[in-house]
């Protein structure tokens, strides 16, 4: 059985953590036709450093057709795994408009979450979405459910900054702190063998990935820039005691 999320007593940490654990998610738009008819579907997703979902939608599925009528969005990001009651797991709903993009950053984002995609990315019919978040709600389990606005908590021009950054800090794990990431991987359960790489740090964590094997590593806080980088996970990947 998949270990349950650790949620901070934060609220808006644990929403962030729900959300960035998850690498799918239910995608609810309105139908076009029928008109206003609610309309659910499954999606893989990546998540960008300000909690905006990138999505890589085809022009053929029936919700890019919705979102071209009515680009308003949720989406429900569902931490419950590893409950045996579903009801007393953590899950979020983020709400928002979904946006098409050229980005190319957003689109290596999601690619690297998403390697299996790069098969189809280029299709003419594809394209990255970037969902910009609105409103979230969350729900931690029984008694426990919060509204929030963006930005969630997060430090806007932090989480800017570690974007801009995030291509040069995976080059120089990735290159150079090979073993680190291995002894990271394996306080997270996983084999701690060579290979494993580092696909992505946000504000909140970083993410592994061998094979297809990915882990997500929380932060204990939030990231307040780059510079706080190699710090934070100089301490995560010392060897343990």
């Amino acid at each position: 059985m998949t270990a349950p999320i650790d949620l901070p007593a934060d609220n808006r940490l644990a929403l962030r953590r729900v959300i960035r654990a998850c690498r799918k998610a239910t995608l609810a738009t309105l139908l076009a036709d029928p008109a206003g008819a609610p309309y659910a579907s499954l999606v893989t997703v990546a998540v960008d450093h300000d909690l905006a979902p990138i999505l890589l939608l085809s022009g053929l599925a029936d919700h890019t057709r919705n979102l071209a009528a009515d680009p308003r969005v949720s989406l429900l990001f569902d931490g419950t795994a590893g409950h045996a009651n579903p009801q007393t797991g953590p899950r979020a709903t983020l709400m928002g408009v979904a946006e098409r993009s050229t980005d190319p950053r957003l689109r290596a984002r999601f690619l690297a979450h998403h390697p299996a995609a790069a098969q189809y990315a280029g299709f003419g019919d594809f394209g990255v979405y970037r969902v910009r978040p609105d409103r979230a709600h969350f729900v931690g389990g029984f008694a426990r459910a919060v509204w929030f606005e963006a930005p969630f908590g997060l430090d806007g021009a932090a989480a800017a900054a570690l974007a801009e950054a995030e291509g040069g800090i995976l080059a120089h794990m990735n290159a150079d702190h090979a073993d680190a990431l291995g002894r990271m991987a394996g306080k997270l359960g996983g084999e701690a063998e060579p290979g494993w790489r580092m696909i992505g740090i946000d504000p909140d964590g970083c993410d592994l990935a061998r094979g297809d094997v990915v882990l997500r590593q929380p932060f204990e806080r939030p990231l307040d820039g780059p510079a706080a980088a190699p710090t934070v996970l100089a301490a995560l990947a010392s060897p343990s005691e």
